[in-house]
């Protein structure tokens, strides 16, 4: 190796030498104690809090079922006014269009 590299190895690990151990107060495991003791103590919600919460869920679940059991619920289609519209505006079904509109470059 360079010895200007070694110079930097040996500097830096000489560089630890007179460190100490970091050391707590002596009272700090007494004040953990002491805070732990302390938030024991019970939270209470009000009735009031847990009522307006079950039922904004309740609602949540009803409008949930409805819009799933409006979306599931098949949809009658009048296949002769949309045949009058399409014959009306000369439109054609998309299986006799002349050319694919995703293939090639139509865009």
């Amino acid at each position: 190796m360079k010895p200007e590299k070694d110079k930097w190895i040996n500097s830096v690990l000489n560089s630890l030498e007179g460190m100490q151990r970091a050391e707590p107060s002596p009272f700090l495991f007494a004040k953990i104690q002491h805070q732990l003791a302390t938030r024991n103590s019970p939270v209470y919600i009000p009735a009031r809090t847990v009522w307006l919460t079950v039922a904004s869920f309740a609602l949540l679940l009803l409008l949930n079922w409805r819009i799933i059991d409006n979306s599931s619920t098949p949809k009658t289609n009048d296949t002769s006014d949309l045949n009058t519209v399409v014959s009306g505006m000369q439109l054609y079904p998309s299986t006799n269009q002349p050319y694919d509109l995703w293939s090639g470059q139509n865009y």
